[in-house]
């Protein structure tokens, strides 16, 4: 339920935004209940910084990984005097406190389950899982369909990143909606994780689509089978099952047009750039301004999923400094 009256100590810290946004989208926010899972990554911290500043009523933060110099090197919340009895997690709601102490802030107990109890997702408006295996994202997806829990996960590796997410049924109004004017309600539906990394490749246009989208897909597969990420001495096996698949999709396309030349834009056999599977293999260490560009963004999605208002994004976001763009992608 969203409370009736800012206090006067809300009003006044979020003076600034309240003239962006209005006092009723900040109720929304001073509302939601968000739970971080994963906060050895510099994508965590940033989205959980920007969440905190604009004020969402309580941000649950989940890791228990010990507090060590190398720990969370991605994490500029952990304090340099942190204490070595202290998890991430409990490390780094100490910080968000400090910037903002009108925001519940809680570091919660125990580490990341492989099968996330439903039930206990279902308490939270956002539930947002960063750097964690497959298996792991697919477990968390699922249970949050069946709260209608909306479900983001990220990643950032080397110059590569990425979020997807699932909000299941969502309403939304314009962001620049004229004042005054009677709000355009729109409803967006969202396809679940598992489903999206099964997009059919015919149906991918090679000329717009992001390489990511077939990266992920073959690591994702490779993943899956093999039970660990794939390495750089598997990239010959993954180039070959991208070559698979780009062999089917254009079987595919070939079969609905049987008497003709296939179409301007079919997927070629060498869809998948070397450099772009390699990055994503590879790319163990984060970097801060990746980190910091797709954090800044991720952050704006969950604010504007908890607000409703803003078009978000369906369902893929991937950004890389070997093109240095944001894309959306819907997949599914």
């Amino acid at each position: 339920m969203v409370s009736e009256e800012l206090t006067e100590a809300e009003a006044k810290v979020y003076d600034r935004q309240l003239r962006v946004w209005g006092v009723e989208t900040q109720r929304r926010l001073n509302a939601a209940k968000i739970l971080i899972a994963g906060l050895t990554s510099g994508v965590a911290a940033e989205v959980a910084k920007n969440i905190a500043l604009a004020g969402v009523g309580s941000l649950s933060l989940l890791d228990s990984t010990p507090c060590s110099p190398d720990a969370a090197p991605g994490n500029f919340l952990i304090p340099a005097d942190f204490m070595a009895s202290q998890s991430v997690a409990e490390a780094s709601a100490e910080t968000l406190r400090e910037m903002n102490p009108l925001v519940r802030i809680a570091a919660l107990p125990g580490g990341i389950a492989d099968e996330p109890e439903t039930e206990y997702l279902g308490g939270f408006d956002v539930v947002l899982l960063v750097q964690a295996p497959l298996h792991m994202q697919l477990a968390y997806d699922k249970a949050c369909t069946d709260t209608n829990t909306a479900f983001f996960t990220a990643c950032s590796r080397g110059t590569i990143s990425y979020f997807f997410e699932n909000l299941h049924v969502h309403e939304w109004t314009p962001m620049d909606a004229p004042s005054g004017a009677p709000l355009q309600k729109s409803l967006a539906s969202f396809t679940p994780l598992e489903s999206a990394l099964q997009h059919p490749w015919k149906k991918l246009s090679p000329r717009y689509t992001h390489k990511l989208v077939y990266a992920l897909r073959v690591c994702s597969e490779f993943e899956l089978r093999e039970g660990r990420r794939p390495a750089l001495a598997d990239a010959d096996k993954l180039q070959h099952r991208a070559r698979e698949l780009a062999l089917e999709a254009r079987a595919e396309v070939a079969a609905d047009y049987p008497r003709a030349p296939l179409p301007k834009g079919t997927i070629p056999e060498d869809v998948l750039p070397t450099e772009v599977l390699e990055e994503l293999v590879t790319g163990d260490m984060e970097l801060p301004p990746v980190s910091a560009v797709l954090g800044g963004v991720l952050a704006n999605e969950i604010l504007k999923v908890v607000s409703h208002k803003g078009e978000p994004v369906n369902n893929f976001f991937f950004f890389s400094l070997m093109d240095n763009i944001g894309q959306i992608e819907t997949l599914g």
